[in-house]
Formats: structure tokens, C-alpha cells, sequence
């Protein structure tokens, strides 16, 4: 299933915990760090003078955080549902499935040939296997393979269908111009080493921060506001539950609220019921004139 297709409602709708907290860090992690991760991308010439292990460690963090910065950029019309956010769901979909998988053949497998072309102590043998990879026309490395093409095009489709959405729903032209303009970096510069990824990655993490960063003020405010209004809303309950329960006390046994001296109605009165006349007490009374 899509992970991509389904609107999230707003993350400050009222629930019964109240406002959740705003989405910041989830936006913008993702590509910064993806963004920090391939500045140290190493630039392949000859493949096999490459420093093998920074290499494969670039690549390992590479592969979960393409796809960790699509869905960081999807959070943002997480809660839209028209035409131009549906684009961008799929789009971004499409980006992190081609950038995996091309990541993975591209990266992993040729850097991992790379390492045992090294450790057999024969690496020239193993130069034909090695560029048979880095140079086929979908997976490969070089030559604008098709899936790192593909993945390009999907990530500034999502890029600006998202800023489009943004803007439909009142946000401001400045961190969407910064959104729709970082998708489309490595049309200039193709690969995503320096300076492509960082400064393409690198503008999404801001441009989601940017976006992100007012709306997390008014959610604090909008969350004191609902903790106020628990409160007084609290209050007024108990003070509505202690009148209740004064009134039920009141009305729970009538026989205590009755006068001293009287049997309840059509009860035979006893002993402890009468209360002696002050002649049955042997009290003098007043004699009438």
C-alpha cells in the first residue's frame, strides 16, 4: 500500500489529549542529515583507487534516508487532500522506490565488488564485472541511468506540487519558492555528491523547518488555550458534582429531615416518636384566664 496516498489530519486538530506536538524535527531531520551525509559522498573516477570504506558507510546511511526524506517531505500536505498534494504523494513515492533501489546497485553492489576485487589481491580481474554495473543504462552509476533520471523528475514534480498545494492553503511564497527550487538542484548538478544532494537536500530540510517553524508557535498557543479551557471545564464539573451530591444528601432519607415529635406519614407513632407535653412532664402549664 501507498504510504504516501492517505491525508493525516492536521496535527493541532482537537482530540482528546489536545494538540499533538508540531512537526519540525520529523520534516527537516531526515534531509539535513542526508544533506550532512553527502558532503562526504566521494566523487568515482577510477573506481578502484576509491576510499572503499567511506564509500559503502555513505551509502548504507543513504539508502533509509532517501526514503526517509520523501516521507519527511510528504508530512508536509499531510493534511491536504487535492489534486497538486496527491501529485506529490505519488511523485515522492515514485523518487524514494528509484533512488533505492538505484542506490543499492549503484552504491552497495559496486562498492562491495570494489572491496573484494581489493582483499583477492588480483583487483584487475575484477574490473569487467565492476563496470558492467557502474555502466548499465538503468542501475548504473554513470552515463544518466535511467532510474537516477526517474528520480530526479519525481523528486522536483513532488517538490513543486507540494509547494503548489502549500500555497493553495495560504502559506507564505518565500520557504515554497525555497521548497520548489531545491527539488530541481540536480537538474544542474546531476550527481548527488557535492555540491548536488547537500544543497538539494539541504534546501528541503530549511524550507520544511521555514515552513514548519510558525506553525509550531501558534500550536503552543493553541495548546495553553486548550489546557485553560480543560481546566475551567474541570472546574466547572466538580462544582456542578458537589451540588448534586448536596442535593442528594438532602433527599436521600426524609425520615431524618423530619421535626422531632412527629411519626413519618401513615406510620404508627411509638414511644420515641411523642414528645411529652409539659403537663405530662409533671411541669406546671399556664391556666387560661
Amino acid at each position: 500500500m501507498n504510504f504516501f496516498s492517505h491525508p493525516v489530519a492536521f496535527e493541532g486538530s482537537p482530540s482528546s489529549h489536545g494538540p499533538r506536538a508540531p512537526g519540525v524535527i520529523p520534516v527537516a531531520a531526515a534531509p539535513a542529515a542526508l544533506a550532512v551525509t553527502e558532503i562526504f559522498h566521494p566523487h568515482a573516477g577510477n573506481l578502484l583507487a576509491l576510499n572503499v570504506r567511506l564509500w559503502l558507510v555513505v551509502h548504507y546511511l543513504q539508502v533509509p534516508l532517501f526514503a526517509l526524506s520523501a516521507f519527511a517531505i510528504a508530512r508536509l500536505v499531510r493534511a491536504r487532500d487535492d489534486f497538486p498534494a496527491r501529485v506529490c504523494r505519488v511523485a515522492l513515492f515514485v523518487f524514494a522506490l528509484c533512488f533505492v533501489v538505484f542506490d543499492t546497485a549503484a552504491g552497495l553492489v559496486v562498492g562491495s565488488l570494489v572491496e573484494s576485487a581489493h582483499a583477492s589481491g588480483r583487483p584487475g580481474a575484477w574490473l569487467a564485472p565492476i563496470h558492467a554495473i557502474w555502466t548499465h543504462p538503468i542501475l548504473g552509476g554513470t552515463n544518466r541511468p535511467l532510474l537516477a533520471f526517474v528520480g530526479r523528475v519525481a523528486l522536483s514534480v513532488g517538490a513543486v506540487a507540494a509547494a503548489v498545494s502549500l500555497r493553495r492553503a495560504g502559506r507564505p511564497w518565500l520557504p515554497l519558492l525555497l521548497l520548489a527550487g531545491s527539488g530541481c538542484v540536480m537538474y544542474v548538478f546531476p550527481s548527488h555528491a557535492w555540491p548536488g544532494g547537500p544543497l538539494t537536500f539541504g534546501g528541503l530540510a530549511m524550507a520544511g523547518a521555514w515552513l514548519q517553524w510558525p506553525r509550531a508557535h501558534a500550536l503552543r498557543s493553541q495548546h495553553a488555550l486548550w489546557s485553560r479551557d480543560a481546566a475551567a471545564r474541570t472546574g466547572w464539573r466538580s462544582a456542578a458534582h458537589g451540588q448534586r451530591e448536596a442535593v442528594d444528601g438532602v433527599r436521600r432519607d426524609p425520615q431524618e429531615q423530619r421535626p422531632a415529635g412527629r411519626a413519618p406519614f401513615g406510620a404508627k407513632a411509638t414511644a420515641a416518636d411523642v414528645t411529652p407535653r409539659p403537663h405530662e412532664r409533671g411541669e406546671p402549664g399556664r391556666r387560661s384566664g
